[in-house]
C-alpha cells in the first residue's frame, strides 16, 4: 500500500473524529449513537484495543475481497449472473452482520449495496478496503472514546483481580 493511501486514512480519521468532538460540545449525543449493537467488540483494555485494531483491518481487507470481488465473481461464473452474484453478496453481507440486530443488519446491507455499486462502477477495491478499515476504527474506537466508554470506571476486571 502506497504512502499516500496511509496518509490519506490518517487524514480521514482526523476530520472524523473533529466532526464528532464538535458534536459531543453541541451536545448532540443521539447524533454519536451507533448503528447496530457491536458493544462486545468495543475494547476496554490496551491489550484488546490492539486486537480490535487488527479486527479492523482484517474486515476491512478480508470482507471487501470476499464480498466484492470473490463471491460476487463465484456465484456470477455458477449463474451466469453477475447480478445476482452482487445482489447474494450484498444480502449476505448485511445478514453476517446479524449480531448488530435488525437495525445494524439493515444499515451494513445498505453500505455493501453502496460498495458493491461503487466496486461495479470502478473503485479501485483498495480504496473500499480502505474505507471499511476507516469506518470499523470509527465505531470501534474514535465513537466510543468520544462518548466516554474508554473510562476507568467502564471497566471491570476479571474477579479476583484488582483494576490497576
Amino acid at each position: 500500500m502506497s504512502p499516500a493511501f496511509f496518509a490519506g486514512f490518517t487524514c480521514g480519521l482526523l476530520i472524523l473524529a473533529g466532526v464528532f468532538i464538535l458534536l459531543r460540545k453541541l451536545k448532540r449525543p443521539a447524533l454519536l449513537n451507533p448503528l447496530g449493537d457491536f458493544s462486545a467488540l468495543i475494547p476496554r483494555t490496551l491489550p484488546e484495543a490492539g486486537l480490535a485494531f487488527l479486527l479492523c483491518l482484517n474486515a476491512g481487507l478480508g470482507e471487501e475481497l470476499f464480498f466484492r470481488l470473490a463471491l460476487p465473481l463465484l456465484v456470477g461464473q455458477l449463474t451466469g449472473s453477475l447480478i445476482a452474484g452482487a445482489a447474494l453478496s450484498t444480502l449476505l453481507f448485511g445478514g453476517m452482520h446479524w449480531y448488530q440486530g435488525r437495525k445494524g443488519v439493515l444499515i451494513t446491507t445498505i453500505i455493501g449495496l453502496i460498495f458493491m455499486l461503487r466496486a461495479l462502477h470502478g473503485t479501485p477495491l483498495i480504496w473500499l478496503m480502505g474505507l471499511h478499515a476507516l469506518m470499523d476504527v470509527i465505531a470501534l474506537f474514535v465513537r466510543p472514546a468520544l462518548t466516554g466508554h474508554f473510562s476507568r470506571s467502564a471497566v471491570t476486571p476479571p474477579a479476583g483481580q484488582p483494576l490497576s
